[in-house]
């Protein structure tokens, strides 16, 4: 039985909601805590709003005003596609084009099956096209309301490697899964997730409408940083200066999810979300069978346990000697969000901030250890000499232009050198470009390795090995890289 939540831990939750929002400027947090698994009588162990859900007007945040969770609403459309795997009118090595046959795809779509677009396995990529790759964002966002999936893909989709192959995270194979699901129930996917979710959880300020809302907190970003300016003027994109609000957020502008939404168009607020976030907690709580859900919450692809992974929609991922599983979401202008389970403590955190912000994994982990009481694991000592002398060299992600996008443009290669106090790993751009060292994670695995991020939770990583030789690496957010010697080192 999951201990009490009490004043104490309310007191430490806040705290820790109050430092990060200071720390890292956010314009607002709404944060919920569920404890025992259910939400009794509809309130929420915790719930408190902090700082501002519009910042010229200076209203208020508060947890009962709408957030845009964005990717969130995967787990949702993943879990309307399992009850319909449950009632035996889908199953999930169903073929996309048996249930779409006029999609067009370059490349292996025949093979791509629903159990392929639930753990982005499918071989499709960030974008549709690779002409699509220079302007990303016009693919996914409409400035005009747009329910048209097949819309998206007007010269069809690359298949950017072989289906089952390769892990890479895919809104269009979310788009195409909400239209199976849609296609199966005859129904708009709104309308389903309303049906089978929203209404029997007693979520009533919650939907997949995707359109402005008066309770709607206003969504800010930040100005790109110096990687995404040389990255936007390789491909010749002019990225003008955005005036800040506050000297640090910028005020965004409602941008529609195309195709329908189901891959992350749906609003809702942090009581409504404790009510899904006690559903999960009590394995799917009738909107699917238990074993169902627990098949969504088990390893589907899952090359090492120790780093994160990813079940039927949902990712695993070890928090502070926890297994907890969940989803993030992200909404352009901007919203981030974060639904966290851990079943071992019956607690749930619900995360909601009206900006997007390259820190917010920072705010939601400290949130989460907050929550859990939990301390993260120290860093000390040197890896091994073995791993020290081999592990030095330059590592890049596999083939897949398309499905390597957020790895290209987030980190590109990796370069492990060795200096006088053991190994240190350098990113191209991104958080590890200027270097952060590593140290030993496993003492019973030497090859397994802590990334000082600065992080409340260090990332972890893999190296590969072959006989004495590093041949790659592996690390959290299902990265992998093979080691090459066709690029000079760097750093």
């Amino acid at each position: 039985m999951a201990k009490p939540f009490t004043a104490a831990d309310a007191a430490r939750v806040r705290d820790a909601a109050a430092e990060a929002l200071e720390e890292h400027h956010v314009p607002g947090l709404a944060v919920g805590v569920v404890a025992g698994g259910v939400v009794a009588g509809g309130e929420l162990a915790y719930a408190e709003g902090f700082g501002r859900a519009d910042i010229e007007s200076g209203r208020k945040q508060d947890p009962a005003l709408r957030q845009r969770i964005g990717s969130i609403t995967k787990t949702m459309t993943a879990l309307c596609a399992m009850a319909l795997v449950d009632e035996g009118r889908l199953a999930l090595d169903n073929r996309l084009l048996d249930h779409i046959p006029e999609l067009v795809c370059h490349g292996d779509g025949a093979s791509i099956t629903v159990r392929h677009l639930l753990t982005h396995t499918s071989g499709i990529g960030e974008v549709p096209m690779p002409e699509d790759a220079r302007k990303p964002d016009g693919t996914l966002w409409s400035d005009e309301p747009d329910d048209d999936v097949l819309g998206m893909f007007p010269r069809g989709v690359t298949i950017d490697v072989a289906p089952g192959s390769k892990w890479a995270y895919a809104n269009f194979g979310y788009a195409l899964l909400g239209e199976i699901v849609a296609r199966v129930e005859g129904a708009h996917i709104s309308d389903v997730l309303r049906r089978r979710i929203f209404d029997p959880l007693g979520m009533t300020n919650t939907d997949l409408l995707d359109r402005p809302h008066p309770d709607l907190t206003t969504g800010y970003h930040r100005s790109p940083d110096e990687d995404a300016r040389e990255l936007s003027a390789r491909a010749g994109i002019d990225v003008p200066d955005e005036p800040t609000v506050d000297g640090h957020n910028i005020r965004g502008r409602y941008q529609y999810v195309r195709g329908g939404g189901a891959c992350g168009a749906v609003q809702s607020t942090v009581p409504d979300m404790a009510r899904y976030a006690s559903a999960l907690l009590r394995r799917g709580a009738g909107i699917v069978r238990p074993a169902t859900f627990d098949a969504m919450t088990a390893p589907q692809w899952c090359p090492d346990d120790r780093l994160e992974s990813w079940g039927l929609s949902f990712q695993r991922f070890d928090r502070m000697g926890r297994r907890v599983f969940g989803h993030g979401g992200g909404v352009f202008g901007g919203w981030n969000s974060m639904l966290m389970m851990s079943p071992a403590d019956d607690r749930a955190i619900v995360v909601h901030a009206n900006c997007t912000f390259a820190e917010f994994e920072k705010v939601h982990t400290r949130i989460l250890a907050a929550t859990l009481e939990a301390t993260p694991p120290q860093l000390a000592g040197a890896p091994a000499p073995e791993i020290v002398a081999a592990a030095p060299g330059v590592y890049e992600a596999t083939p897949g232009a398309l499905t390597n996008f957020r790895i290209i443009t987030g980190i590109g290669r990796l370069q492990i050198k060795a200096d006088g106090n053991g190994l240190v790993l350098y990113a191209r751009r991104g958080p590890w470009k200027r270097g952060v060292r590593l140290f030993p994670a496993d003492l019973a695995d030497p090859a397994f390795l802590y990334i000082d991020d600065d992080a409340v939770e260090p990332s972890r990583l893999a190296l590969l090995r072959d006989g004495d030789r590093i041949t790659g690496l592996r690390c959290d957010r299902l990265v992998e890289m093979v080691r090459t010697d066709q690029v000079a080192p760097w750093a």
